[in-house]
């Protein structure tokens, strides 16, 4: 099975104010979400929040490339 950043996480969420479903998270932004904890844990030096963020998208991106690799290597 293939994992593209676009593929969802949570699939469904439920909003209480409006009494409705709601698209869930994408895979790209929970990894990047776990990611950036782990960065945020490990007391990791940054000039700013916005450069943790952006390494935090960019290994998640990474990793999503890894995963969908090893699903299908001859893609």
């Amino acid at each position: 099975m293939s994992t593209r950043r676009s593929d969802s996480a949570f699939p469904v969420g439920y909003n209480r104010d409006t009494d409705s479903l709601v698209e869930g998270m994408t895979k790209r932004e929970y990894f990047a979400i776990m990611i950036m904890q782990g960065l945020t844990t490990a007391n990791a030096k940054f000039e700013d929040e916005y450069q943790k963020a952006r390494l935090a998208v960019t290994e998640a991106d990474a990793l999503i490339d890894i995963l969908a690799y090893e699903a299908n290597p001859k893609a």
